[in-house]
């Protein structure tokens, strides 16, 4: 009797773990999917912002990936020019009361920027001098005007000029 009863307590066990295993693999699955979708429609109802984000240019890692890949010498920034570049981002980002943001003042900085090699490494300066990442703070601080002119500005760069 007792024998029975362990094993029909034991196969219990078996069946509840299957069972659980099983959906556990179900509900992440949906969780990827509605994560997929949640992505495409936040790119559908809001293209402008989300378009900053798949730019190469405010990537901090672009100037080592033009430099695998072009193999040649690139022109760049130095650290602390790229520094005050941020700076003047930074410093253009006021409360309402002290008179609000300055957009032209960053745009100013974006046009003053020859390649996206350079948009990359002040956008990798702002983040080391502010730890912020510069998108972020352009989506928090701009509307959709604002970042629209951002990218024209940096869409008509070239990706990035050799000596």
């Amino acid at each position: 009797m007792k024998k029975n009863i362990l094993i029909i307590s034991g196969a219990g066990v078996v069946v509840l773990l299957i069972g659980s295993v099983i959906i556990g693999r179900r509900t992440k699955k949906r969780e990827r999917l509605t994560s997929k979708l949640l992505s495409a429609l936040s790119a559908r109802i809001e293209p402008i912002k989300s378009g900053i984000g798949g730019q190469n240019a405010f990537d901090i890692h672009y100037l080592d990936k033009v430099s695998q890949v072009v193999g040649g010498r690139i022109l760049a920034l130095k650290e602390s020019t790229a520094t005050h570049y941020a700076n003047q981002i930074k410093s253009s980002f006021k409360a309402w009361y002290q008179g609000g943001d300055d957009e032209q003042k960053v745009y100013g900085v974006f046009r003053q920027l020859k390649d996206k090699v350079q948009v990359s490494q002040v956008v990798k300066a702002y983040q080391e001098e502010y730890s912020k990442n510069l998108i972020d703070v352009l989506k928090d601080r701009f509307g959709k005007e604002e970042i629209k002119t951002v990218l024209d500005i940096v869409n008509t760069k070239p990706n990035y000029r050799t000596a």
